[in-house]
């Protein structure tokens, strides 16, 4: 395979993270299932990349050729040639294992009628986003999970206030449901790397709003092209890795991150009396057992250990049991 390296992806001997997605009718996902599973075995790549019939969606990290012959494969397919792919680099892995996985749907909103492959907003360029969100006739709308919200958003974005993607739709409609001369004419939306912005403007649009942009390439493209001292952002990006938050430079934030829950620390949170590592934060010290904090201490203490020996523990991350949870309901309904 003759490799074409992207001129955007940043050379460098750190590791390099690619997030990228794209909404395209696949017709056999077991066979990409395949495909992507041997090409990031060979290419020494981590990280997880869902297929569903509506596309792919994935977060992957490797060094400078691998994730260049890698990207340079998927752009050489009739599918893949044009998908959205966005670089940060980092002085160590952000993820433990590789990981290509079947899903009914590559961002879970529980809709599957709604397909942005044939139907989604307007997208509006980076350089474009900030005179857009500074039009008082325009609500900005925050698609991202409280947790995210929680850490930094744009000046003056509507946060719905969800825990998962799947209550979107509810709050949407409600939006819809408004009486005509209090709903918003003009919607402007926006994600973490634009996939959630696609679907949640094809659900938009759907329930009758006409009017409905979103920043393409999300907040992360957004950083990339638009200098800090013209930013209308405020705070830090959560990333779903190791990293946790990301500042405007695209640089590691001043967050860390409960491996009880998940949930984005800051300073205080760290210096709280709830806070122990691995096992309890002031987010979840309410609503765990005292078995699962021990059942947690004694992952701590494994994770400990196998540092001393200079080794990786694995363990659940509880994001993805979640979303495994739903997936399962998803097959029993």
């Amino acid at each position: 395979m003759t490799v074409i390296f992207d001129p955007d992806m940043p050379q460098t001997s750190d590791f390099v993270i690619a997030a990228l997605y794209k909404f395209e009718t696949l017709s056999d996902i077991a066979a990409w299932q395949t495909t992507l599973r041997e090409l990031t075995t060979k290419l020494d790549m981590s990280g997880t990349i869902l297929l569903a019939e509506e596309g792919l969606n994935g977060t992957v990290a490797g060094r400078y050729e691998s994730i260049g012959a890698f990207i340079s494969f998927l752009r050489s397919t009739d599918e893949f040639q044009d998908i959205d792919v966005k670089y940060a680099t980092d002085t160590r892995c952000p993820f433990h294992r590789m990981k290509v996985r079947l899903k009914r749907e590559i961002v879970s909103m529980g809709r599957p009628e709604v397909q942005p492959a044939k139907m989604t907003g307007t997208y509006v360029a980076p350089e474009d986003w900030n005179d857009l969100i500074s039009d008082p006739e325009v609500m900005v709308v925050d698609t991202r999970n409280d947790y995210e919200v929680a850490i930094g958003q744009f000046k003056g974005a509507v946060n719905p206030h969800t825990q998962s993607f799947r209550q979107f739709p509810d709050w949407a409609q409600a939006l819809a449901d408004m009486p005509e001369e209090s709903r918003p004419r003009k919607l402007a939306m926006y994600c973490t790397g634009g996939i959630r912005c696609e679907k949640s403007t094809a659900l938009m649009q759907q329930i009758g709003f006409d009017e409905v942009y979103h920043l393409k390439g999300g907040i992360l493209k957004y950083f990339e092209e638009v200098p800090e001292d013209e930013s209308l952002w405020e705070g830090e990006c959560f990333v779903f890795d190791n990293r946790v938050a990301v500042d405007h430079a695209l640089n590691k934030g001043q967050y860390d991150m409960c491996h009880a829950c998940r949930m984005p620390l800051s300073e205080d949170d760290i210096k709280s009396n709830a806070f122990q590592a691995g096992v309890s934060c002031p987010h979840c010290i309410t609503s765990t057992t005292a078995a699962q904090r021990q059942r947690f201490a004694e992952r701590q203490k494994q994770i400990k250990l196998a540092k001393q020996r200079g080794e990786s523990h694995i363990g659940v991350n509880p994001r993805q049991q979640e979303q495994t949870t739903q997936t399962k309901e998803d097959k029993e309904s």
